[in-house]
């Protein structure tokens, strides 16, 4: 059923404030709590840069020290954060962007041919219902050949509810991967569930954290739906490229720009320790150190900030 207006402008004013609070964060936490409950850990990512501000590739987890709240933690795993992509690409079959479908499908097109054939791509429609068109995998064919078969499902685009599921189901357990969102909606009607509001909020709250990245573009043919508004914010609070254009000719042009900055995200990523330890405070102060001399140490808000 399509959000009502009263819930809509409920839901622009809250998706903002979470927005606000995540950008006021200042280092990169995700808290997992452990069977039990009574312990969690932390995650962070960490640069090691030696006197001249270049990476230090060669640092053993032994080498790294954690302290949270002036109390050490044990060191469960540190290494180069180099797990490949996995990419869901949110595509809106919906009426309010079955104008572009053309475009769109050859700027799918351009996109697979960009991004480096060792990272994982899904693709989910969310046009009427959400579907998962195809599940990860490495086979540009199958890909190619999905989004060459995509028509329009019509109604209204489930935006929301999609990226929750799909986190939920390829994204939240592959902790080798790199998750990443891609979104291309239209600006019409936002037909997801007003019961997942405050579970959509906190996603988006928690994005930064997890090391998730997300980019948008929006075919802005009205202007002011929440479609616009969930991809605005998702992409903006992840740190991504969020774009709007007016016509859909300069799809191929868009995707491929993102596929590109993926690219150089990943090696820039990749040059960064992903730090994971035991914690009391997942939210408290933090100190990382490294035992070598001439090097020091930045983290980041998740992956890339």
């Amino acid at each position: 059923m399509p959000v009502s207006l009263p819930l809509s402008r409920t839901w622009i004013r809250t998706v903002a404030i979470a927005l606000t609070a995540t950008l006021a964060a200042t280092t990169g936490l995700r808290a997992q709590s452990k069977p039990g409950g009574k312990s969690a850990t932390r995650t962070v990512f960490v640069s090691v840069l030696d006197r001249s501000g270049a990476p230090v590739l060669d640092v053993s987890p032994g080498d790294f020290e954690v302290t949270e709240n002036s109390v050490k933690r044990q060191i469960l795993s540190a290494a180069l954060a180099k797990g490949p992509m996995r990419v869901a690409l949110i595509l809106d079959t919906s009426d309010g962007a079955a104008a572009a479908l053309n475009h769109l499908r050859a700027g799918l097109a351009a996109f697979l041919d960009t991004l480096p054939p060792a990272h994982e791509v899904l693709i989910a429609s969310t046009g009427r219902q959400s579907r998962v068109r195809v599940p990860p995998t490495l086979d540009r064919k199958k890909l190619k050949d999905t989004t060459n078969g995509l028509f329009s499902d019509g109604g209204a685009t489930i935006l929301s509810d999609t990226l929750l599921e799909i986190d939920d189901r390829f994204m939240r357990k592959a902790e080798d991967r790199w998750p990443v969102f891609v979104i291309v909606t239209g600006d019409g009607a936002e037909g997801s569930s007003p019961a997942n509001e405050k579970k959509f909020n906190d996603w988006i709250r928690a994005l930064p954290a997890r090391g998730i990245s997300a980019h948008a573009i929006v075919l802005k043919y009205k202007g002011g739906g929440m479609p616009e508004v969930v991809a605005q914010h998702t992409a903006v609070t992840a740190g991504g490229m969020y774009e709007f254009i007016n016509t859909s000719n300069s799809l191929p042009e868009k995707l491929k720009a993102i596929a590109e900055q993926l690219t150089k995200d990943y090696e820039r990523a990749s040059t960064k320790y992903q730090v994971t330890f035991t914690s009391e405070a997942p939210t408290g102060s933090l100190t990382i150190g490294v035992a070598r001399e001439g090097v020091r140490v930045e983290t980041t808000v998740g992956r890339l900030r």
